[in-house]
């Protein structure tokens, strides 16, 4: 997923072209990292999606947008993975800066990473509904809310290298790839800041009224889980690409050379978070550990029988 609002470091790029060159040790270890990462998130997403299809009881609005994440993390596992590899080994062992692998590495990086984003943005909005108007929640999302927020997750990613494209060389086209990060980031952060002040209130007026139907409270609680697994999922997300963003593009330039042990350690960190969802979503839903497992014992069987 190496987003880049690397528009701005192509030129900081184009310097590092000659005599590109890593550590032994570093290579080895990253290509060997990067390659457990691609394996692992590739089955660890699949695992996602054949989950949410094949179980009913995770067959909601909601989970189809985990589904869909799941797919832009698809895209770095099974894409950008592989080219991070390739253009590791040629640096490696040729001394090669591989730039015929890093224009559509950075294509496909910026449609994953912006698409990861702009869902998370999608899931907080969803969330939010889910807690503060939990009976309209299904509705909304079942008869409107879920294509719109699936059309708008792909729809912004997407048409941003386009307009890297079509727009004229002296327009900063960075500011496509920030301002979708940016404006991500806040629709994120207010929907939790809404979540945390309905849920405030709610406690509030519970400690007055000192009762509650049972049935709601245990629906509450539940959404509050699956909002706090959420969060967590956004929280790995910033704690992975924030380090890249801000080495690359906070001054406008690169702070570190874009070929060295520094930049790949940390675009290896940026890319790992593609396979840490579904883990996350294992520790935290036990709904999806018991969809897992009907699917690792299912292959099993049909191993077993060949």
């Amino acid at each position: 997923m190496n987003y880049s609002l690397e528009n701005t470091s192509d030129l900081s790029f184009n310097l590092y072209t000659e005599g590109c060159s890593l550590p032994i040790a570093h290579s080895i270890s990253l290509i060997t990292i990067n390659t457990i990462v691609s394996v692992l998130g590739t089955f660890g997403n699949i695992l996602v999606c054949v989950a949410v299809f094949r179980n009913p009881r995770l067959r909601r609005s909601s989970n189809y947008l985990l589904v869909s994440l799941a797919i832009a993390d698809l895209i770095v596992t099974i894409a950008c993975e592989p080219l991070v590899v390739a253009i590791l080994s040629k640096i490696t062992f040729f001394n090669d800066c591989a730039t015929n692998l890093e224009h559509p590495y950075k294509i496909l990086s910026r449609l994953s990473c912006s698409a990861s984003v702009v869902h998370m943005a999608a899931i907080s909005v969803d969330r939010f509904l889910a807690v503060v108007f939990p009976l309209r929640h299904e509705m909304i999302m079942d008869k409107y809310g879920l294509k719109i927020m699936l059309v708008v997750s792909w729809g912004f990613p997407i048409s941003v290298p386009i307009l890297s494209v079509v727009l004229p060389p002296s327009f900063p086209k960075a500011l496509l790839a920030a301002a979708t990060f940016g404006l991500s980031y806040v629709i994120v952060i207010m929907s939790y800041l809404l979540i945390v002040a309905f849920l405030y209130k709610i406690k509030k007026k519970r400690n007055q009224l000192r009762a509650r139907p049972l049935s709601v409270d245990v629906n509450s609680r539940v959404e509050v889980r699956v909002a706090c697994t959420l969060a967590i999922v956004i929280g790995v997300f910033t704690a992975c690409w924030f380090p890249l963003i801000i080495t690359l593009f906070a001054t406008g330039k690169p702070l570190i050379n874009p070929n060295g042990p520094a930049h790949m350690w940390i675009r290896t960190l940026a890319l790992s978070n593609s396979a840490m969802n579904f883990l996350i979503y294992t520790a935290r839903i036990r709904d999806f550990r018991e969809a897992y497992a009907r699917i690792c014992r299912k292959m099993c069987c049909l191993a077993g029988m060949k």
